[in-house]
């Protein structure tokens, strides 16, 4: 039977992929990675599919605790 809902394990990050967004976000002028998700998600065809990709994943699962 198949779980539903949000799986119980954190995706991982590849390692070759780790610190990517935040730094990404410093080049860019951003104070920090959850705050250049934010502006990303809120204007996704002014960035790159990758960008808005990372960007998904920051809000999902490292900006939303709180």
């Amino acid at each position: 039977m198949a779980t539903k809902g949000r799986t119980k394990k954190f995706p991982e990050i590849k390692k070759k992929n780790e610190g990517k967004f935040t730094a990404w976000a410093k080049r860019n002028g951003f104070k920090d990675a959850c705050s250049a998700a934010n502006k990303v998600m809120s204007n996704k065809d002014d960035y790159s599919k990758g960008v808005v990709a990372m960007a998904n994943y920051a809000k999902n699962f490292g900006c939303s605790r709180g």
